[in-house]
């Protein structure tokens, strides 16, 4: 089976981790320095959560917006 295309279980509610896939759900997504303020976590520290969660199959877009990257889980 494509590790894409798999459907995500929702992560547990009240979870770093939950809070991070709503916030890439939003409508405009969310660039690195909103989650870094939101999750109270690093940099670098997003940047790994983001990959592991394309590692999990989630589809993230990252999109050019202004002067920053905007980050975003798009749907199948």
């Amino acid at each position: 089976m494509d590790r894409g295309r798999a459907l995500q279980p929702a992560p547990r509610a009240g979870t770093k981790q939950a809070l991070l896939v709503s916030m890439l759900k939003r409508h405009g997504g969310a660039s690195v320095r909103e989650l870094v303020q939101e999750m109270g976590w690093k940099a670098n520290t997003v940047h790994a959560a983001l990959s592991t969660l394309r590692t999990s199959g989630w589809r993230i877009t990252v999109e050019q917006a202004a002067r920053e990257r905007r980050y975003r889980i798009t749907p199948e």
